[in-house]
């Protein structure tokens, strides 16, 4: 089974998140947002200074344009997706509780009649609608929206209450980025980061910081340099995590990095209660659904949402220790599933027409064919890109790989037959191939 990058080509010419370490598991007590004694002066007082990563490229922004430039989809559990977007473009007012009648979408049910593939679930009668939490809606942003909008985005905050000593309360802050990028554990569009101040008689007690997949843990108010009333949170570059300290924080095989002399965000300038913004009451996710741990839009705020560990007193621990690589940047992992995750991150370019990212995976392929006598590889696939229908470039955009069907030769070399990837169109060896990766220094790349 052979790439098809140079004879698509030739066709064409004549064709997670272990964050700070947080101690022991503990059973957490979840609450909800609880606006019944909620001050917007005091959410505004206690909000956070939060210190972006030097050289951060992505910045914050506000959810609601977000949603505004966004096209609203369907997620078919991975197997296949609708031809037709649910809302492009997508009204905020009709996400969420801020109108009686939000959009909504057939529930899939199986063994109905489907115009899709065999396999693909057709749908039932009942409505599903986009306040319904897990019901399958997800936002799918243009690749434009990545760099955000800069330090004048708002933060949205919420009230909680603790369930059983009437003395503590706390603001939960949420920040939002259109997208997060840490290769190898942790890349998908959306982004929500959150932390929370915890108040004891209506004074600042200590910060909890949310990890992803891992234990909330909380650190001293005092021990935050709070300026003007305000603490100072770190926030990883590329992933958004926060943390309590400069510095390197390991990510399972990666490392997140904070540090002290990035750009100020004063998040109290531009402070909002989460539950008067548009889209307030939509449940689904803010970003595609790619179904690969760590690479699916997460879900954000809404009123359904009992947040874990919000009170923990349990205590952060400091930065860890710097990786060998003083870049910060660590080798993906050399698997099966790094090989797979990679060919889809292939696949979305390629749907997408992110001619830096196809060139980037599929370099030493197009150098091949370039030494055979092709075109670089931006004007290659500038080529390759209209060869494509736009029904396929859809289905490429969430296309996923059957591992089953994934061929190992060697540790290092990897075959994606065309058959191994599902999606909502059908694809042939003349029409997208089959491929080889190799692992190649520190990462899978295509090479034939």
């Amino acid at each position: 089974m052979r790439v098809r990058v140079r004879a698509m080509v030739g066709v064409a010419v004549s064709a997670s998140v272990a964050l700070v370490a947080c101690g022991p598991e503990k059973p957490k007590e979840y609450t909800g947002a609880d606006p019944s004694q909620a001050s917007a002066a005091e959410a505004a007082r206690f909000a956070p200074l939060v210190r972006l990563a030097k050289n951060e490229s992505l910045m914050p922004m506000d959810a609601t344009r977000f949603t505004e430039r966004s096209v609203l989809r369907f997620d078919h559990d991975g197997f296949c997706r609708d031809e037709e977007p649910v809302a492009d473009p997508v009204d905020p007012l009709l996400l969420g509780k801020r109108t009686q009648n939000p959009y909504t979408h057939r529930r899939l049910e199986l063994g109905k009649p489907s115009s899709k593939p065999v396999g693909c679930p057709g749908h039932g009668e009942q409505q599903l609608p986009t306040t319904e939490a897990g019901a399958g809606f997800y936002l799918d942003p243009p690749t434009a929206l990545h760099k955000g909008e800069g330090t004048g985005a708002p933060v949205y905050w919420e009230h909680h209450k603790h369930k059983t000593d009437p003395t503590r309360t706390a603001y939960v802050y949420w920040f939002f980025y259109a997208y997060n990028n840490m290769p190898a554990v942790n890349k998908h569009e959306g982004d929500w980061e959150r932390v929370a101040v915890q108040l004891r008689d209506g004074k600042p007690e200590a910060v909890t910081f949310a990890k992803h997949g891992k234990s909330q843990c909380s650190v001293k108010w005092s021990d935050l340099d709070p300026r003007g009333g305000h603490p100072t949170v770190y926030s990883a570059r590329g992933s958004h995590a926060s943390y309590p300290t400069a510095g390197y924080h390991r990510v399972d095989v990666a490392f997140d990095r904070t540090s002290k002399d990035g750009v100020e965000w004063q998040t109290w300038n531009n402070v909002r209660p989460v539950d008067r913004e548009p889209w307030w009451g939509y449940a689904g996710w803010w970003g595609p659904q790619l179904h690969v741990k760590g690479f699916n839009g997460p879900m954000g705020p809404h009123p359904q949402r009992q947040l874990p560990g919000v009170f923990t007193d349990e205590p952060c621990g400091g930065a860890d220790k710097p990786p060998a690589d003083p870049s910060g940047e660590q080798p993906a992992p050399k698997t099966k599933e790094g090989a797979i995750q990679r060919y889809e991150q292939y696949l979305h370019a390629l749907g997408r027409e992110d001619i830096d990212t196809v060139c980037e995976v599929a370099g030493p392929a197009a150098k091949k064919a370039q030494d055979e006598g092709f075109g670089p590889c931006t004007s290659t696939y500038s080529v390759v890109f209209q060869m494509i229908s736009p029904a396929q470039k859809k289905a490429l955009r969430t296309a996923t790989v059957d591992p089953q069907r994934v061929v190992v030769r060697t540790p290092e070399k990897i075959e994606m037959p065309v058959e191994a990837v599902r999606s909502s169109a059908t694809f042939t060896e003349s029409d997208l191939g089959s491929y080889t990766l190799e692992y190649l220094k520190d990462g899978w790349y295509i090479t034939d």
